[in-house]
This record gives structure tokens, sequence and C-alpha cells, in this order.
């Protein structure tokens, strides 16, 4: 038997980042964990249409992804029935992979999992606890799905819209959003010098060439920038960012393992507003510029991010502008300090300690 399973979906990279922190972090205590994609255990074709229609939706027409993203905001729309059963049979071998693990308790990252899961557990087919980690700033109606033991969120915003969408608030714990411990560890962020350059990191998930072009061309005219720029596991991606930026001086990076170290390396994030690069740049003390953030989740994690005076918003042509006036007013060490302050600090325990709750509970109750 194994103690924790983690469950995500790989829409977006945020999903997987939080279940293998919370792996990492259960492993570390000496639990037996395991992981699993959810998209592993359905058709590839579906799994490959969904990812598709999100990536193709975000990118290319943002505003449709944004009223696709309210218009289903609630519980009991027209829709849900038909989401509730696609989801629930073309996923429905996600109870194989359970009883192959045998976990004492089940951790899912992402809302298409707690379909099966929260009806399994509603049935009486799931004996063990099954617990959501909400991985944004802000908490959609697809993730108030019944049968569910617990949610855990990351701030006021998602806690008090789960409870909108049904869920009663003592099954909703602040616990924050999971990252690797190594964020945490990160020593905090000072002014440079004027005489050295301001390490800025561009962690590029979701922009696409044309977009990077404008904020390294910005970054190039503002001078005295030293720019990195992560491209994730697309070779593909690589080599063209590599290619169009040749002679910039920008250094262009593929996939890479270490994250925490280039954050660590870095003065500024600038970067997409997914839950886990906000969540990651905070708990590292880092202020973040955000570019093209989407309607919905994303326009919410950067609503939070600004709100508490820890980064800004800009178009990709105004990053070099926002960089100097950062750099000239000397604000970055101040910024940093508030982005460590907005997150709450060692959350894959915190939701872990929540599990074991539950788990103590339900072997009481057997």
């Amino acid at each position: 038997m194994t103690d924790l399973l983690t469950v995500y979906a790989p829409i977006g990279g945020g999903h997987k980042a939080a279940a293998l922190a919370l792996t990492e972090v259960a492993r570390g205590k000496g639990l037996e964990a395991e992981t699993c994609d959810v998209f592993d255990v359905g058709p590839r074709v579906v799994g490959s249409a969904i990812l598709s229609w999100h990536l193709n939706t975000t990118a290319r027409t943002p505003n449709l992804y944004g009223s696709a993203y309210y218009g289903s905001n609630s519980r009991g729309g027209r829709f849900e029935p038909l989401r509730l059963k696609f989801d629930g049979w073309m996923f429905r071998k996600l109870l194989r992979e359970v009883d192959r693990v045998r976990p004492r308790a089940i951790i899912a990252t992402h809302h298409i999992p707690l379909v099966v899961l929260g009806r399994a557990r509603r049935k009486g087919l799931l004996d063990i606890p099954v617990i959501g980690v909400v991985t944004d700033y802000t908490a959609h109606a697809v993730w108030a799905e019944r049968g569910v033991d617990a949610f855990c969120t990351a701030a006021v915003l998602p806690t008090w819209e789960l409870s909108l969408h049904g869920i009663e608030p003592p099954r909703i714990v602040r616990t924050g959003i999971p990252v690797r411990p190594a964020f945490e560890g990160i020593a905090p962020v000072r002014d440079p010098e004027p005489s050295e350059p301001l390490r800025v990191l561009v962690t590029s998930g979701g922009f696409g060439v044309g977009p990077l072009r404008a904020i390294v061309r910005s970054c190039a005219a503002a001078r005295g920038i030293e720019l990195t720029v992560v491209c994730g596991a697309s070779e593909d991606l690589r080599a063209r960012v590599a290619a169009d930026l040749a002679g910039t001086g920008a250094r262009v990076i593929g996939f890479e393992r270490d994250m925490p170290s280039r954050v660590a390396e870095a003065h500024v994030v600038v970067g997409k507003a997914g839950g886990l690069t906000v969540s990651e740049t905070l708990t590292a003390g880092r202020p973040m510029i955000i570019v093209g953030a989407v309607p919905g989740n994303e326009q919410r994690n950067e609503d939070f991010v600004i709100r508490g005076a820890a980064g800004y918003a800009s178009s990709p042509e105004d990053v070099g502008a926002r960089l100097t006036s950062m750099r000239a007013a000397r604000v970055i060490a101040a910024m940093g300090a508030r982005a460590r302050k907005l997150v709450i600090h060692n959350a894959a325990s915190r939701v872990l300690e929540v599990c074991t709750s539950l788990t103590s509970r339900t072997s009481r109750a057997a």
C-alpha cells in the first residue's frame, strides 16, 4: 500500500509542478508517494484535444477563453451535466490506477480527476480521503465537486468562491499553493548596484515567438539588462526563439530542471500569470512583471500580485521601460520582500497535514 497518490492533468505546467512538489515533500517525510497524469488513463486523443483547445484558445483567442471561463463559472449551468458525464466517462479508468497503487489518500491538483474521484467517494466506491488543491488565486466552479473531502486554497478569494459554489466552509483549508522546497530557501533579492547588470528571467510558457521578440527588443533598448529566456520542453520553440533572438545578447535555454536556481539568479521575473509561476516567484521573493494575462484565472492571479504591490502588468513592448524605472527607483528589494509576504509558505507540508488528519479520521472510523 502507498501512502499518497497525487493526480494532475497536464493543462499548463503548473498542475504537474504542484503535484510533483507534493510528492517530493511527502517522500522527504519518509512517505511512499506516486504521481499520476490523468490523461495517461484516458483516451490519448481526448487528452490531446483538451490540451490543444486550451493552448490554442489561450494563445490565439484569449477573449474566447475568457468568455468560456466566466460563462461556465457557476454550478448547475446547462452544460454542466454534459461536462460531468464526459469527464467521468473518459477518465473512469483512473479508479483502476487507484486500485493498482492502493494509496491511503489521494490529492488532485486539477479539477478533472475530482469528477471521477468525487463521484466514487459519494457512491461508496472509494474509502480513502480525496483532497483537491486549487492551483490559482481564484476558484472556478468546476472545482466544487461533491464528494471531495477537503479543498486547499491559497487566499481569501478562492476560499470565498468555493463556498459560493456550494462547498461547506469546514471543508476548505487555506494552505497555500505547493511549490518545491528549493524556492523557499532562495536568498532575498537586493537592488542592483549601478555597475552591475539587472538580471531578468523570462519564463516563456504560452508567449510564442512574437511577444518574446518584443520583450527582448524592449530590454535590449533599455541597456544594462542581462536577459535569460527559459523556453520549456519544446526543442522546436527553443531553436526558433534562439534563432530569432540571435545577436540580442539574450541567453536562451530549453527545458530547465533547476528553475529555483534560475529564479535565484534573477532580480526580476517576467512571465505569464499561471498559478505556479506566480507562486514560485512570490515564494522566492522576486518581483514580477506579468505580460499577456488571459481573461479568467490568469487575470485573477495578476490582480493578486498587483494588489499586493509585488509586481506590474505590462505589454511586451514596455517591459524594458518598466524594468528601467524599477531599477532607477530602487524598489526591487522592497517589492521582493512584499512578494514573499504575500504567499503562505511551506504549503506542500500544510496540504500533507490536511491529508494526514483526514487519513487518521478515516482509519478511526473504519
